[in-house]
């Protein structure tokens, strides 16, 4: 059999196995993703794990950075930061910090079929109508992993929307994280760095900090960004890991999921109190920046699901046998 029960700090959670790879995926903590690596070689883990803020049930209303930050790969919709729902009555609550989908309670099922080992999951809305749906799919012959996604507008009214993939990758110094089709970038968020500014659009990766063709994770400094651009037309993304000989790739259609946010963290931000994370969020995304509000007042980057419309796109993530 290709899944089976595990345990990943007490908790109830499912592992994935094809002949070359291993998804572990926690139900009961808004469906997160814990672990994804190669099983032949040197199998090096490629989410990061949050070493100050330990996996736990997630609590609506909570704020995700303070409790649920520990991290893995989770979903955001219809928002990612906190954020009121344009056009809502006024005294509407607002949309909670990293979206619902974190926190929200979801239906899952395992089974196994032509195109590989699949985990499929589902959750409802709270305050906008709607039905999320997820699937993790292992190819059964290459190193892949296809999360298929599907949202459906179950209201009698059209709401905007947000979509971001939200995992955290564990990388070091060396590091190498390369966009073919990207050139420049927005900033959304900035941490420790004078030369650059929230709406600043500077070139990519040489206004970061690297070289005209990618970026190098550095080992000094203490700074963050959050940066968004289009995704291009390769719609590729790719890490390596030149230590370990292993590079992570994932591959979307940019015209299903046109934007990729970066949130670039070189020690350089953690909630207060806490020691300041080394770690990468590579989020292909719907729309654009993090705030629901902003990416329809000021980007002009959110989407619209119309009454019954559904929405289906796809993200690959590929993990090559060698780097190079």
């Amino acid at each position: 059999m290709s899944y089976h029960q595990t345990t990943v700090s007490n908790f109830p959670a499912v592992s994935l196995r094809s002949p070359e790879l291993e998804v572990v995926v926690i139900p009961a903590i808004g469906m997160k993703l814990s672990h994804l690596r190669r099983l032949r070689g040197r199998g090096r883990e490629w989410l990061w794990q949050s070493d100050q803020i330990p996996l736990a049930l997630p609590r609506a209303g909570a704020s995700y950075v303070e409790t649920a930050d520990s991290g893995g790969w989770d979903e955001c919709f219809p928002t990612v930061g906190p954020s009121p729902i344009p056009g809502a009555p006024p005294g509407t609550p607002h949309l909670p910090d990293h979206g619902e989908l974190w926190s929200a309670q979801w239906t899952s099922s395992v089974y196994e079929h032509a195109e590989g080992t699949t985990l499929a999951a589902s959750a409802r809305g709270v305050m906008l109508p709607y039905e999320f749906y997820r699937e993790v799919v292992l190819d059964p012959v290459e190193p892949v992993v296809r999360l298929r996604y599907r949202v459906l507008n179950t209201g009698d009214a059209p709401f905007p929307y947000i979509w971001s993939s939200h995992p955290l990758f564990n990388v070091r110094p060396g590091t190498v994280l390369t966009l073919p089709s990207v050139s420049q970038v927005k900033l959304d968020a900035v941490h420790g760095r004078d030369d650059l500014s929230r709406g600043d659009v500077v070139s990519w990766p040489g206004a970061i900090g690297a070289g005209p063709d990618q970026f190098v994770f550095p080992a000094d400094g203490a700074w963050a960004v959050k940066l968004f651009a289009d995704v291009g037309p390769s719609g590729r993304m790719s890490l390596t890991d030149p230590l370990r000989g292993e590079r992570l790739e994932m591959v979307v259609d940019s015209a299903e999921v046109p934007q990729v946010g970066l949130w670039i963290n070189c020690r350089g931000w953690a909630p207060p109190g806490r020691r300041p994370y080394y770690n990468l969020a590579l989020e292909p995304c719907i729309g654009a920046p993090d705030r629901l509000e902003d990416a329809v007042l000021e980007w002009h980057a959110a989407q619209t699901l119309r009454p019954g419309e559904e929405r289906r796109w796809q993200v690959e993530v590929r993990l090559p046998e060698e780097a190079g």
